[in-house]
């Protein structure tokens, strides 16, 4: 990982678990968007190195983060090996398309620095982190969000009924991040009080986000283009954004097109949204950065 330049913007783009083959998967997707000025580092979590917590459990390496705990398992396991890196960079995405901890984790110990700058500096350089779940979430809401007059002689407003869904992996995914989008648009984990009509759901691959790049590539674009299909056709409304919602999908967006095409028809699935997290998540936080939100 080289020493980020001081003339421009760095940002580090974190994969928490320990497979290098999905690191190096993200590297073009980000080349491509032509970010000139940006210097993107990458940071996979190690596959040799085992973390002690205070309380002395061990935590290893995950290599293939399949549901919710793992995720968690992650954020502790790549804690202390970031964390170091904060005064170096200007952003942090973290690459895990989960409601992970990491990205809390960051958000607190920036605050904590930025804290300690202010009485010395009125006006310290700010630091930016987002998830790259957070960052599609936020996007496909802007692509499909819109206020329309009613029509007729009043001046009253109604929004789409437009809606955005998600493509992930393995089963247990499809309630993992239902609720993590609940939660995160209507900030409620109370399963009773929290909804929000703009989510039409997740439908996944059954694949594991290792197995999209160890299985045959014809088997991944059928099970990815199967998956849209069925989440399209489970929406009450237009679904008009999709997410993928897994790191390791990056650069499968034809797949997901071909369910749309097959679901809509040539005209109408061509218009569907297809949200990269990665490219979300890079393009909001060099957005953030020039912008010192």
């Amino acid at each position: 990982m080289a020493e980020p330049s001081k003339s421009r913007l760095s940002i580090l783009i974190i994969n928490p678990n320990t497979s290098t083959h999905m690191t190096d998967a993200l590297k073009p997707i980000v080349d491509n968007l032509g970010f000139a000025d940006v210097q993107f580092d990458y940071l996979t979590a190690p596959s040799n190195e085992s973390v002690t917590l205070e309380d002395g459990r061990v935590i290893d390496g995950v290599p293939s983060i399949n549901s919710g705990e793992d995720s968690a398992t992650s954020a502790l396991h790549c804690r202390p090996f970031v964390e170091p890196l904060i005064p170096k960079y200007d952003g942090f995405l973290v690459a895990c398309y989960s409601a992970h901890p990491l990205v809390g984790m960051l958000k607190e110990a920036i605050s904590k620095l930025e804290n300690s700058a202010l009485s010395v500096d009125s006006k310290p350089k700010r630091k930016y982190v987002t998830g790259i779940f957070e960052a599609s979430v936020l996007m496909s809401l802007s692509l499909v969000g819109s206020f329309h007059m009613t029509g007729g002689s009043g001046l009253h407003k109604t929004q789409s009924k437009e809606m955005f869904g998600i493509i992930s992996t393995g089963s247990i995914w499809r309630d993992e991040l239902s609720r993590a989008v609940e939660a995160f648009l209507v900030n409620s984990d109370d399963e009773k009080t929290s909804s929000t009509n703009r989510f039409a759901g997740v439908e996944t691959t059954g694949l594991t986000a290792v197995e999209l790049h160890t299985t045959p590539a014809e088997e991944v674009r059928r099970r990815i283009s199967e998956a849209t299909r069925r989440l399209i056709q489970a929406a009450p409304h237009p679904l008009t954004a999709i997410c993928m919602g897994c790191a390791g999908m990056a650069g499968m967006e034809e797949a997901v097109r071909d369910g749309c095409v097959e679901a809509y028809g040539r005209q109408e699935g061509n218009r569907v949204r297809i949200v990269d997290g990665v490219v979300a998540g890079a393009g909001m936080l060099v957005t953030a950065c020039k912008a010192g939100f």
